[in-house]
């Protein structure tokens, strides 16, 4: 089934053409993780495109979560997204081709439940598409720094992942863990992807936040995201509302079978 619907979800990692995601062992969650704040992460990028064109730049990426558990990105790209758990439904506008929508749309997608939501989904008429990571998906890091790499093979794209625990540091002013994800092409992959990358991410447990992502890519370049900027309390409710005068679109979600 074709990516068309981009959902966050937690401990998910987008990575190159395709999308793999790999999930830490879950730990219990203290209201500190929870924690209200306004965040901005400095988004630098050196790569060479599909058709062998340089291209480089900054930009700002926003993120942000509300004592009651709403959280907001803006890419920095003019996309933007929010997800509300308490009312089950996610929103979402800006210039995302893949969403269909005109310039001044929003997409209001409701789901029937929110945690657990593994698989495949579509509305009704089959217009819009998504998936969540399944379990097999998802790639666990060593428990510990100590511990031997994590090496698995990912039939469906192909390639073999390592995973490594690189432990606890502080980034600026934060503790962080960090995780190192390297993907290497099996040799049948095909042209699916036939570079290696790697994404290493440090992530902060209070507030729960990533505070920096580097990836690497054998031939197309680099791209970092680093936390610039930490404001803590609550963030401008303004943030999880489309701007005024915007058309909404709503569909409900159903789960359907997988296409492989």
């Amino acid at each position: 089934m074709r990516l068309r619907y981009p959902v966050l979800a937690l401990t998910v990692v987008l990575l190159a053409a395709g999308t793999f995601c790999w999930q830490r062992k879950i730990q219990a969650k203290s209201p500190a993780e929870d924690a209200p704040y306004t965040a901005r992460l400095t988004r630098t990028f050196d790569r060479v495109s599909s058709v062998g064109t340089p291209v480089t730049g900054t930009s700002t990426i926003v993120l942000a979560r509300d004592r009651e558990g709403r959280t907001y990105e803006d890419f920095g790209n003019g996309f933007f997204f929010v997800q509300d758990p308490i009312k089950r439904q996610t929103l979402s506008w800006g210039s995302n081709s893949s969403m269909n929508l005109n310039n001044h749309d929003v997409l209001l997608a409701q789901w029937p439940y929110w945690e657990g939501r593994k698989g495949c989904w579509a509305d009704a008429q089959g217009q819009h598409e998504t998936s969540f990571p399944t379990d097999d998906d998802r790639y666990n890091a060593p428990a510990s720094p100590g511990d031997a790499k994590v090496e698995t093979i990912d039939q469906h794209s192909k390639r073999r992942v390592v995973i490594e625990n690189l432990g606890d540091k502080e980034i600026h002013g934060l503790t962080a863990h960090g995780t190192r994800m390297t993907m290497t092409p099996l040799e049948d992959a095909g042209t699916y992807d036939t570079q290696e990358s790697t994404m290493e991410i440090w992530k902060s447990r209070e507030p729960n936040l990533k505070v920096l992502e580097v990836q690497t890519f054998s031939r197309s370049g680099w791209e970092r995201k680093e936390l610039s900027d930490l404001q803590r309390g609550d963030p401008d409710p303004a943030l999880f509302q489309p701007p005024q005068g915007y058309k909404i679109q709503t569909i409900e979600y159903h789960q359907v079978p997988c296409e492989h």
